[in-house]
């Protein structure tokens, strides 16, 4: 059981059908049975017809849950509004927003609440994972903080949702969850992503889709949330951005009139949202990312294919010297929502880390394997250890200070079976990570930035190695055909893997982001490792003279018509990183120019 053991389930509905508010209130019937659910329903619609709908429906579930209430509003008061009001009349601690397009998958609500029962009172919120398109906001795959929560889907504690005054009643749809959020953090309030709770949620009928109320909703929440969290000049780049939008072709009747309305909405509350400002503190330092909130996973729209079977993985960690680190890398291979899992663990060294994982990951049993070599060996001789010790038909490095997301097993798996490849790689947040304490482990993030992110290229690979070793899953058949790494090698090793795994083979990229791997944030830390990577490069780039590719002639016209394209953005890069990490105001520049750069948001 969870500890929890009772909660109010708020619902606001507006012209709903019939089939999936049905399908949303069976999905909590099914959960009934574990927790006591005080279901509220605040309907919006204003005609006869869809109130009747909901009548109806609730008529149907009379009976199933410990209390359930309808009420039919007098006017359309919006999502933000509508919630508050069925939140004064909850009866328990704990609120559960619900859109009616949503539908609990099983066992989601039984996990959601174990985590919330196991958080502490600084834990305002907890959010489900929407399937089948994830919501694209971040969160920390350590930790799973989010900067903020959907509203489509979450939990709330009730004394941190009155704490702050609940939603904003003049954002009327879109945003005002977001507001919440930002407001909860402001006052020292986390947010918690639950990965492996679960919901389905109907929000887009197909990928790509354009829906005009979200398109108006969101980019008037957007100036008025620059104005109320942000600098005037946030402010000012936020109208900026209206004017911009209104030159874009129109994507639906209306369009153009709508962002005009907007732009007089919004400097029309200016002073609203001025005087009602919440300053950043150290909890909370709100990211405009030009429509977006904060930042945003690449891979809005993908969906993992169907998959048949659930062939065993092996998750591969290297480490030295770092129980630490190892801690947080197992807890990301705990998480995954794929069910067939072994981690090995091979310790290059002295078995530091063996009494942490007996302690602390005892329950996974035979599913983790250990070894230490006893003196080093190095990072090829670990890794090739590791190999051996595998037994899973895939394979997936993972070193001691990476993460996975919850998904990145799930994403990866699907697709190489669909596809039919041997390997398949992800797309991976390159985190700067200033490390303050070792013992105990605490650092901080300095950015968050997408460097590779490029469709597989033969000629590219050869060039540089787009693959971080975190992002790459391959068959086993691959390393029994062409062994491990080159143990004479300490540096850019998986590159060189990668490259003798596809000389008669090809990966395929997934494109969604799916592992964090971090670097120094120090610039003379960040500067020396450069130069040992150089050396390594020079090395690394020998031996590729010495393999043989076996390309059939279209693919080799394939690879020169796209090499130009393709090779330009990582040659550059590595070549400016070469110069300028050499020079203080070099590296200073250079971090913020590829900020800038590469982490263009995804469109809404």
């Amino acid at each position: 059981m969870s500890g929890i053991r009772a909660v109010d389930v708020l619902i606001v509905t507006y012209k709903t059908r019939a089939d999936i508010l049905l399908r949303l209130l069976g999905s909590l019937v099914e959960h009934a049975g574990d927790v006591a659910l005080h279901v509220a329903i605040m309907d919006n619609s204003l005609d006869a017809a869809p109130r009747e709908i909901v009548r109806a429906a609730v008529a149907r579930f009379e009976g199933h849950f410990a209390s359930l209430r309808l009420t039919m509003s007098d006017a359309n008061l919006g999502f933000g509004k509508a919630n508050n009001a069925l939140a004064a009349g909850a009866k328990t601690p704990w609120l559960l927003l619900m859109n009616p397009d949503t539908a609990l998958l099983p066992g989601a609500l039984t996990t959601l609440l174990s985590h919330a029962a196991a958080s502490d009172e600084s834990a305002a919120a907890f959010e489900f994972r929407q399937t089948p398109f994830e919501h694209p906001k971040n969160y920390h795959p350590i930790s799973l903080d989010t900067d903020w929560c959907s509203g489509a889907a979450v939990l709330f504690r009730k004394s941190a949702f009155e704490a702050v005054g609940g939603f904003e009643p003049k954002l009327f749809l879109y945003g005002e969850d977001v507001d919440l959020s930002w407001r909860l953090r402001a006052r020292g309030f986390k947010l918690k992503y639950v990965a492996n709770a679960a919901v389905l949620h109907e929000s887009y009928s197909e990928p790509g889709e354009i829906k005009p109320a979200q398109v108006m909703g969101s980019t008037l929440a957007n100036v008025c949330l620059r104005a109320r969290y942000g600098t005037w000049r946030d402010v000012r780049v936020g109208f900026l951005m209206l004017l911009r939008e209104m030159r874009v072709p129109e994507a639906f009747p209306g369009r153009r009139k709508a962002l005009r309305d907007n732009i007089f909405k919004a400097f029309g509350q200016l002073p609203y949202w001025r005087r009602t400002r919440v300053a950043a503190n150290e909890h909370f330092q709100p990211i405009f990312a030009g429509w977006d909130f904060e930042r945003r996973r690449k891979g809005v729209f993908f969906v993992a294919p169907p998959r048949e079977s659930t062939p065993k993985v092996s998750v591969l960690i290297r480490t030295h010297k770092r129980p630490q680190w190892l801690r947080e890398a197992i807890l990301s291979v705990e998480r995954q929502t794929y069910p067939n899992v072994e981690i090995v663990v091979v310790e290059d060294g002295e078995p530091l880390s063996q009494p942490m994982l007996e302690n602390e990951f005892k329950h996974l049993g035979e599913r983790l394997v250990y070894r230490s070599t006893g003196t080093p060996v190095g990072r090829a001789k670990a890794g090739n250890l590791a190999l051996s010790l595998a037994s899973g038909e895939w394979l997936n490095f993972l070193d001691d200070d990476d993460a996975f997301y919850v998904d990145h097993l799930e994403a990866l798996v699907s697709s190489a079976l669909q596809l039919g490849v041997p390997g398949v790689y992800g797309i991976a947040w390159e985190v700067p990570t200033d490390i303050q304490s070792q013992q105990p482990l605490r650092y901080r993030e300095t950015d968050w930035l997408l460097r590779f992110q490029m469709p597989f290229n033969h000629v590219t690979l050869w060039i540089e190695n787009f693959m971080p070793i975190q992002t790459v899953l391959f068959h086993r058949r691959l390393y029994e055909r062409h062994g491990g790494f080159a143990e004479d090698m300490d540096q850019l090793e998986d590159w060189n893997l990668w490259t003798r795994y596809t000389l008669e083979d090809r990966f395929e990229i997934v494109d969604k982001t799916t592992s964090i791997y971090r670097v120094p944030s120090c610039n003379d830390t960040a500067a020396k490792r450069q130069d040992l990577l150089d050396e390594a490069y020079r090395d690394a780039c020998a031996r590729q003279l010495s393999m043989q590719a076996h390309l059939s002639p279209g693919l080799i016209m394939q690879a020169a018509r796209s090499s130009h394209a393709l090779n330009r953005p990582p040659t550059t890069a590595h070549l400016a990183r070469k110069l300028a990490e050499r020079f203080a105001i070099g590296r200073w520049f250079l971090r913020r120019f590829l900020a800038h750069r590469l982490t263009t948001p995804v469109g809404s």
